[in-house]
Formats: C-alpha cells, structure tokens, sequence
C-alpha cells in the first residue's frame, strides 16, 4: 500500500515499512491516535510482556499499566501537528528486576486512506542514563564538600554539623542509612559509639550499642584494614556476628565503611547502608567519600589542637596573673589586642575591655622614647630585659622590664608584638637606696676611724688593719695584735666588761657587740665599739671576725642631744600655751566675720526692698497714662495737640522703660525677690503682655498670634516673667515692619516648655548673633531708638538663667525676621533659693554660737 507522512510526500510500501520496523535493534511499532498497536516488532511486545496468543493490534499502550502511558500528551500534540516529531526518556524495569532506561522517539504520517498513525522506535541508553547518575552524585558529593571548605561549618559547631553532613551525604547516596561510628583507641578500654545514624526513611535516629563490636574478631579484622586508609565494602553474604546481625536488622544488602584516621589512630568510621546487596560502588565514588572523611577529620583534629591552645593560653595567662607580671599582644600597628589582668591593674584601668584598643606607644613614657624603643624591638626582632617607662591613667610612672619579640604568621607576614614586663619599680627604688647607703658607708667609713679585725682561737691572736693600731694606740710597726692590748690599755670600770663579753663570746661562735672605754692622758678616754661573728669551718668555731669603731664623737653628740632634747621639751611647752592662745583668737575673729557678715546681708536685703518700693512707686502712676495717653490721641483732631500727645506718650514710655529696666536689674541682683514665685498661666500672662503693647501693635498694624495653649504653666515670679517675655515680645514689635506678623509658640520638652516668638521684622546679622545678649550692645543703626540703652536682652537673658532658662536667638540676616527660643523649667531649683538658704545657715550658726557664749 502507499503511504505518505503528514506533510503529503510518499512513503515506502506497507511491505518496506514492515521489514523495517521488524528489524530495527530496539522497540518499535505503529499505532493509531487512541493508543492501539497496528504493527509491533518483538522487542516492543517483550517490554509490553504481550503473551504470543494475543494479537499484538488488540493492545493499548496508553492504559494505566503501561510503560508507555505518559506518551499520551506527546502523541495527541504530533498526531494534530503541534509538532512534527519528540522525544522522551521512559524507564522500563525488566525481569531480572533491573531497570533500562529507553529514549523514545514519536513522529506522525498518513496511510492510503488519508488516517493519521503515530510510528513509535526506541534507543537503549541504560548505561549512558547510570553513567549520568552517578556522575551527577560524585558532582553533588563534590559541591558538598566545597560547602563544608568554603563555610568553615566544622570549625564552629563539629558535633552538630558532622549529623547534618551525614544525613546529606546519605541523600545524595541514595542509601538506606547513614551512620558515624566515633572510636577512642588512646583511652583504655577502647570504646565505640554510633553517635549519629541517619534513615532516608525517617530521618535522624537513635544509634545502636556497639559494646560487641569490641569483641566482635571480624570488626578487628576490619579495623586493622581500615587504618590502611582504604574504604571497605561488604555484601551481607560476606559478613559475619555484629555486623551480619546489625545488616538484617536494618534490612541491609551491603555497606561501605570509610575510615577517619588522625596520626596511626582510627578515630571514626563513616558508613553507608544499602538495600541492594550488588549496589555498586565505583571508585571515583568512594575516593571522593574519603576526602570527605579526611576534611571532617582535619575539622576535628584542628578543634582538639584549637581547644589544647587555648587551655594552654589560659594556664599561661592564669600564671601570668599569679606573678603578677604584664602579659600584652599588639597587632601590627601597634594597637593591644590581648592583655593580662595585672596589665589592667597596674595601669589603673577598669577592665580588659578598657585598656584594648589603647596603643601601646601611649603607655610608654615619654612619648619621644617611643621610637628609639620600636627600634630596638624591630632591629634585635624582640628585646629581654629591656629596662622601660610606663606612664598609667592616672599619669604616675612605673619603673619596668621588658622581654618582648615580634610575631609573624605562617606566610611570615608581621602580626604584631607580643611581650612580658615586669614592675621593677620596687627593685630600682631598692638599688637606688642600695648605692646610696653604699656611698654613704664609704663616706662614713673614711670620716669615722673604722678598722677591720680577725681573731684566731688556736693562735689566739687577732690580725687587724691599720686603724686599729691607730684606735688602740700601738705602734705600727707591730705585725699582730693579742688580747692584753685590749684589756691593758681599757678603762678600769669596762675591763670586766670585756673579759665577759669578748672570750665568752668568741669560743661559743656567737655574735658580740658591746664599748668599752680607752683610757687617755689627763684622765681622758675614749669609746670603742667592737662588733664580731663567729668564724666557723666545717662545724668547728675557728674564731671570730667584726669591725673596731671610735664612737667617741657620737657619745658626745648624744650627751649634746640629751641636753637640747631637755630645751626642746620646754620649748614644746611654751608653743602649746601660744598655739591655745593662737586659736582662741581665731575663733574669736570668725565670729566678728561671720557677724559682719550678717549685717552686709541685711543692709542689702535693705536695699534691695528700697529698690523695689520706689520702682514700684515711680511705675505705677505711669502705667495709667501708657493706657489713657493713646486713647486721647484718637480723640484730638488739632496737628498741633496731636504732635504734642505723641511726643508725650514717647517720653512717658521712655520713662517707663527706664524705671522698668531700673527695677529690673536690681530685681536681677537681689538675693530676696522669691516671696512671690507661683504658678503662671503662660498664655494668659503672654495675653497681657500684648496688650500693654497694643499702642505699638495699632500704629504698625501687626497681626499677634498667640498659639500657646491654655494648660501651659511654670513657677516663677510674675514680675520676672514679665521682664523676660516683655523684652522679648516688645522687641519683636519694635523691630517689625507694618503690616507685619509676630507669632507666639510653645512647646511641651517634659520637665520645661520651650517658648518661640516669631517676628518678620529687620533681622540681624550672622556676625550680631553672638553679641545680641551683651549688655549695652546694639547690632546695627537701625535698631538704635530714643530710649534704648541695649540692656533688654541682656536683663532677659540674666533672669532667665536664675531660673535655669536658656535664651537663644536665629535669624537668616538683615530684613529676613528673627526667631527667639526660651526654655524655662516648669519647677526650677533657682539660684535664688540657694542663696537664700545659705544666708539663712549664717544666722543660724551665729544664734547657736550665741547661745552657747
């Protein structure tokens, strides 16, 4: 029959087409578009396991069982033309139990009749698809342990780690179980433990006692073949004991076992459990799982050595600390990273904490010594002994020893230093003290007649040096010296004294040092003092050897002391009585001071309520006429009146100013004006203040706005308030320009209110800013006016600050506005009341004082 393909063209006949399916090497056949085999080789019926008395055509491959049902979409998309061809892989298990994978290639052409058939071939690529499989898990293996390298996972938590390595390892495995078995063979008995045992089924487990295992000769055999550092497999035909009883348990063909080996020692076994007895292992597979094993090895070889260093780190720090010597390490710039406690100590800081970060060019003193010292350490590559200056935080010196050298890393790269000192502050000041007694003693023993004496017991004989001659009174030309010199020429009241001391004392080998008197001419004499300590060889006393001294001159000095002591204690009496008398005085001047003082405080106190009585009298007739001045220049029509009212309510202003500053600056310096300090309603005060001004506001026609709310208070004095906010407000007013605006803000911080007041007046400029507050200054020739003396600000400023307020001012320059800050505390500790309290203390003293006269 004729054929074509989709497309139209011919094909061969149904008889070529048949020959050909029949003979290809893989399965093949032809089907219609529901599924249903027309032509079908032999292979393709083996794979669909058709039985040879069924007709092949009565089969659908697209039915549920079949291999072939995931086609279905693939068939229906070439039969419509969607495609004109496709493939697909389809794994096929056979009935050796194995599983082949097939490539299935799917194209579409027309019979005679013009009906659309699908022709079916396929390709066996079973060992290129196990190929690609295992590759792809030595490649996953790979990336895994890249992983483990890259992240330093074991570096930080090992133990937990190595369980979620195991578990990942055995997924890319694909195997039943994954386990660590971890064996201590240093420590007597040798033990092994399955610390981590993972199932693909269920995850982590419980591991199995392994104590058999100990006793277990196929499990020694084992071991002795892992420490080879080779991987063993086993298939559960091979095994024996434990291990056969442990593969039946977990329903286990075979295993892989990979060994962890530090030193000669097996420290762990890896091991991998599989289903199949005749899983296959290729090499690259297990070479790949024995890196794994020596970089988890390495992991914890390098934590065990990490945690020995730091324990010995820590025992040497601890004796560091015990000794009391100055451990220190810098990095490479020269900044402490590691100190000791007694560093911290001796330096006078706080804490470890405190004294890292410090560079330890800041601690060696002086400064310029620096160099000289980071020379020498770099020249030598370290110092011993070096003798330095430490300066601590509170600036006292410490004498000290060094030994230091500098320390590299293992590219030989420069880290740091590291060194020891040593407080030798205590030993200079001993070895200073030392060479001053030295050079004392040698001034001492030119000046005093000092000579040097031995006695020998057998000859009993002493050999001296010259001063003795000298001090006894014999001739020099004599060799040696015997005992009846001494008692010859000793005065006859100490001779008892020495034939005691001095024979007694040489032959039972103890020390001696008592005077005795010379005699002289004229019936004078002289001391000397004799000093000796035995001579003893072998435990046998020799004789005795010391010091002849004349201590005729200290006797006279004590005999002199004696006498001045005498004096002095009468002395000492008299400058007691003149130092009573002495005192009695003072007292009696701090009194007058304290009473003078007193009476300052009230004549000022005086003062100060003068001051207040004729302010408040001056201004209070002129306030009426501020109020009734204006209102009767709207009344008058006549220029002439009219220019003499303005001229009027000027001055009258003027002169109320001038009272109110008056007031204001003896207010300012008062120690008293605290009776009246109550709470103030800020806007209902502010409201006030406004209208005192209202003459100013109407000529200029400004807009006031008061934005404060109504809740808003502090504690102060009203008049003070006033003075303040008064300055303040009427400057805004002054300075503005017509038609302008003035606005009043505040703001609640808590414990104080910050007050803003807003004007769109001249401004002032950058470089006034910081002198506005002066007093008698005035920034520029446009705020210069009849009547100001430069003082507002300046009072506003001062009373603020008895409250504890701060003023502050802003402006963008000239003709752009000002804005003034004031912060005032809402229940302020005002300097007022401390100095009240302190004149109150005075008084109070003074009463008590009176009371007991």
């Amino acid at each position: 029959m004729n054929i074509k393909d989709n497309t139209g063209h011919s094909v061969q006949s149904e008889q070529t087409l048949i020959s050909l399916l029949l003979n290809m090497p893989g399965p093949a056949c032809i089907i219609d578009l529901t599924g249903t085999i027309i032509l079908a080789n032999q292979k393709f019926k083996d794979i669909l396991k058709i039985p040879l008395e069924q007709e092949s055509f009565s089969f659908n491959i697209l039915t549920f069982d079949s291999p072939f049902r995931d086609l279905s979409q693939d068939i229906t998309e070439v039969g419509t033309g969607t495609y004109k061809s496709t493939h697909k892989n389809i794994l096929f298990h056979s009935d050796d139990d194995l599983v082949h994978c097939y490539r299935i290639a799917i194209t579409s052409f027309l019979d005679e009749k013009q009906e659309t058939l699908i022709f079916i071939s396929g390709c066996d690529i079973t060992a290129e698809y196990y190929l690609s499989t295992e590759q792809n898990r030595i490649n996953t293996l790979h990336g895994l342990i890249r992983e483990i390298i890259s992240s330093h996972l074991l570096d930080m938590h090992p133990e937990e780690q190595i369980q979620q390595i195991m578990s990942r390892v055995g997924a890319v495995m694909k195997v039943q179980y994954s386990s660590y078995l971890e064996i201590d063979q240093i420590s007597p008995p040798q033990s092994i433990q399955e610390r981590f045992l993972w199932s693909h089924r269920y995850g982590f487990l419980i591991g199995t006692d392994m104590d058999e295992l100990r006793n277990d000769p196929q499990f020694l055999s084992i071991m002795s073949e892992l420490k080879s550092h080779q991987p063993i497999i086993f298939r559960k035909q091979q095994t024996t004991g434990f291990i056969q009883k442990l593969l039946e348990e977990r329903e286990s063909g075979s295993l892989v076992m990979v060994p962890l080996m530090r030193d000669s020692y097996l420290t762990g076994i890896l091991i991998f459990w599989d289903a199949a007895e005749e899983r296959r292992w290729i090499q690259v597979e297990l070479t790949t799982l024995m890196v794994l094993a020596g970089i988890i090895e390495t992991r914890f070889s390098r934590r065990q050595i990490e945690g020995t260093l730091a324990k010995s780190e820590q025992k040497f720090q601890s004796l560091i600390d015990q000794i009391g010597d100055m451990y220190f390490m810098t990095d490479k710039s020269g900044y402490l990273i590691k100190v000791s406690s007694s560093m911290v100590k001796n330096l006078g800081y706080q804490s470890v904490e405190n004294l890292q970060g410090t560079s330890l060019e800041n601690v060696v003193h002086p400064p310029e010594f620096w160099p000289i010292f980071l020379s020498d350490i770099i020249s030598s590559e370290g110092v011993k002994d070096y003798e330095i200056q430490l300066i601590t935080r509170d600036q006292k010196i410490i004498y000290s020893s060094i030994s230091c050298r500098l320390i590299y890393d293992d590219d030989g790269m420069l880290q740091g230093i590291e060194g020891v000192i040593r407080d030798i502050s205590r030993r200079k000041q001993y070895g200073d003290l030392l060479s001053d007694i030295e050079w004392k003693l040698e001034q001492a023993q030119r000046i005093a007649r000092m000579g040097v004496w031995s006695y020998d017991n057998h000859l009993e004989r002493f050999r001296v040096s010259p001063e003795v001659f000298s001090l006894l009174g014999i001739p020099p030309d004599r060799n040696d010296v015997v005992i009846d010199d001494f008692i010859s020429r000793t005065y006859p009241n100490d001779t008892d004294k020495f034939l005691h001391y001095f024979p007694l004392a040489v032959k039972q080998g103890i020390e001696f040092d008592f005077e005795f008197r010379i005699s002289l001419e004229e019936e004078k004499f002289k001391y000397l003092r004799i000093k000796g300590k035995p001579l003893i060889k072998k435990g046998i006393v020799q004789g005795s050897f010391g010091i002849l001294q004349d201590t005729t001159e200290r006797k006279d000095v004590e005999n002199h002391l004696m006498k001045y002591a005498t004096e002095l204690e009468k002395k000492t009496i008299e400058l007691d009585e003149m130092r009573t008398q002495l005192l009695d005085m003072n007292r009696d001047l701090d009194y007058r001071v304290r009473k003078r003082t007193v009476q300052i405080e009230d004549l000022l106190k005086q003062k100060d309520e003068f001051i207040q009585i004729i302010g408040h009298d001056l201004k209070t007739p002129l306030t009426p006429l501020v109020a009734i001045l204006p209102y009767i220049r709207k009344k008058v029509t006549d220029p002439e009146l009219c220019e003499l009212l303005d001229n009027t309510i000027e001055d009258v202003s003027t002169i109320r100013k001038l009272v109110t500053t008056i007031l204001d600056l003896a207010q300012m310096n008062s120690l008293y004006m605290i009776s009246d300090i109550q709470k103030i309603h800020i806007r209902e005060m502010i409201d006030q203040i406004v209208s005192d001004n209202a003459y100013l506001i109407h000529q200029k026609s400004l807009k006031i706005t008061n934005n404060i709310p109504d809740e808003y208070q502090v504690l102060m004095s009203p008049m003070h308030f006033e003075t303040i906010l008064g300055n303040l407000i009427g400057n805004a007013i002054k300075y503005s320009f017509i038609n302008g605006n003035v606005t009043i803000d505040a703001t609640d911080l808590g414990d104080s209110v910050m007050l803003s007041i807003k004007d769109e007046g001249i401004g002032i400029e950058p470089e006034h800013i910081s002198r506005v507050f002066e007093e008698f200054y005035r920034a520029d020739n446009s705020r210069h006016e009849r009547g100001s003396h430069g003082l507002g600000l300046a009072i506003a400023k001062r009373v603020a600050e008895i409250y504890h307020g701060i003023i502050t001012v802003e402006s963008a320059g000239a003709g752009k506005g000002s804005m003034f800050h004031l912060h005032l505390k809402k229940n302020p500790d005002t300097f007022l009341k401390k100095r009240e309290g302190l004149i109150q203390t005075i008084i109070q003293k003074q009463g008590e004082e009176n009371g007991r006269a």
